[in-house]
């Protein structure tokens, strides 16, 4: 049985379909249904069924995921040691970060992977913490960045550095006019926030309880592109840092204020999945991300 064809096959059940696979490997789709066809062939029977939305498991292939499961995670262990034993870092490393510092820091990270450690394979995903912290402890990714708030940071969790909370709003809001407002000021403001429970929505809701505050959340979005979109258009405000919407300053689509009374921040953290040990690729990359995080700060 080819193992490139069991990765494939654990690829479309975590993507759901075969047009995201293509996407993320780069092959066509014609060629990624050779391989699964070619697998159902030794097999002796169907693995997918074809929806309108995607593919969805057989009872046989639902029974054989748990397998495939572990016998690519001993696969990779396996040639994870090889590799370590060369002394150079190669192989995939699943890397998750927050969408709030991608753009900062992603550029620079594959910059540096590419120049001087060309055999590690980065491979990147983006979402909220909610998002990474499911997907560092289903394996999906091996190294997650991402945000804790107040004193949510976990023992296992590694600060790389403490940034302030500001309400952000459009360019010319008189709600923003002043460098600093309290968080009182808040209050009965139409916000845009991350969908609950989100450790950022839910951090704010306790603040908002403890304060006597009346959050008005009109819109939850788990998107930050979309937040950032909604605010400049003046259809809400929200609360982010500023690090997260510095493009838009620049631009001059959105002002801020820095939240006071009580001042919030949020804490970048660095966190492993525990799915599989770390591998050689994967400590060189949190060592580029160390350095990364704090040239920003």
């Amino acid at each position: 049985m080819d193992i490139k064809h069991l990765q494939l096959f654990f690829d479309i059940v975590e993507a759901g379909s075969l047009s995201k696979v293509c996407a993320s490997r780069g092959i066509a789709q014609s060629a990624l249904s050779k391989h699964i066809a070619a697998l159902e062939n030794e097999i002796g029977a169907k693995l997918f069924y074809r929806t309108g939305r995607g593919v969805v498991l057989t009872e046989l292939g639902q029974s054989m995921m748990p397998r495939v499961r572990s016998l690519l995670s001993e696969f990779e262990l396996l040639a994870s040691e090889v590799r370590d034993q060369s002394n150079v870092p190669s192989g995939p490393v699943r890397l998750a970060l927050q969408s709030s510092i991608t753009q900062h820091i992603v550029g620079p990270l594959f910059q540096h992977v590419r120049a001087d450690f060309p055999k590690i394979d980065l491979r990147l995903m983006e979402g909220f913490a909610g998002n990474i912290e499911e997907a560092l402890a289903n394996g999906r990714a091996d190294v997650g960045v991402f945000s804790r708030y107040g004193d949510r940071i976990h023992k296992t969790d590694e600060a790389l550095v403490t940034d302030e909370l500001y309400l952000i709003a459009r360019t010319g809001d008189p709600v923003v006019g002043n460098p600093s407002c309290r968080f009182a000021d808040v209050a009965g403001l139409p916000l845009v926030l991350p969908g609950a429970p989100d450790g950022f929505h839910m951090m704010l809701l306790d603040e908002a309880k403890k304060s006597g505050v009346h959050l008005n959340t009109q819109i939850e979005v788990d998107s930050l592109t979309a937040m950032r979109e909604i605010v400049a258009n003046g259809a809400a405000y929200t609360i982010l840092t500023r690090q997260a919407v510095s493009v838009d300053m620049q631009l001059g689509r959105i002002q801020v204020s820095r939240i006071t009374d009580p001042v919030l921040s949020r804490t970048l953290v660095l966190a492993v999945s525990t799915q599989r040990p770390l591998t050689h690729a994967s400590r060189t990359v949190i060592g580029l991300i160390r350095k990364l995080t704090q040239r920003e700060t």
